[in-house]
This record gives structure tokens, sequence and C-alpha cells, in this order.
């Protein structure tokens, strides 16, 4: 691969990442937005902001998603578990 070609594959892989991002962001602002209804609904059935079986299966579905994927799994637990704390923090707000 030449500078040229380099450059190129560079330029469009980022440019892939950037659209990837924007999707990711709405995907995120999506979720979020779901923590009202959430909230309305654990309330209406006693149930406690957080729900512990409800990461455990959220764990296990990632851990069978990526067990034969070459990803630091870890890392994306990490990141599931803070898409939960956003979800958390805003189904605080309507309480």
């Amino acid at each position: 691969m030449d500078k040229s070609d380099a450059e190129i594959l560079l330029n469009d892989s980022r440019n892939k990442i950037d659209e990837i991002d924007n999707n990711i962001l709405n995907l995120i602002l999506e979720r979020t937005s779901l923590a009202k209804d959430i909230i309305t609904a654990k309330k209406a059935l006693n149930k406690d902001l957080f729900d512990s079986s409800r990461e455990e299966i959220i764990h296990k579905k990632i851990r069978n998603a990526l067990a034969d994927k070459d990803i630091n799994t870890e890392k994306v637990l990490e990141i599931y578990d803070l898409l939960a704390t956003i979800s958390k923090e805003e189904q605080r707000k309507y309480l």
C-alpha cells in the first residue's frame, strides 16, 4: 500500500467511524428517552430503581453474543454498565 492509498483508507475509515459515532449517540439518546416509561412501570410494579437480575441478564446476553468475537468483553460490559448508570440517573429525575 502506498501513501496515497493509505491516506484514502484512513480518511474513509474515519468518515465511517464518524457516521457510526453519530448513530451511537442517537441510539444512546433514544435509549435514555425510555427512562420515564421505565420508572413509571417500576413504580406501578413496586420495583426498585436498581434491578440486579436485569443487569445479570444483560451481562449474560452480551457475553454470549461476544463469545466467539475478538473483542475485550469486559470493556464492552463496562460500556453497558455506563449506559445503565445513565439510565438510572434519568429515571431518578422522575422519582
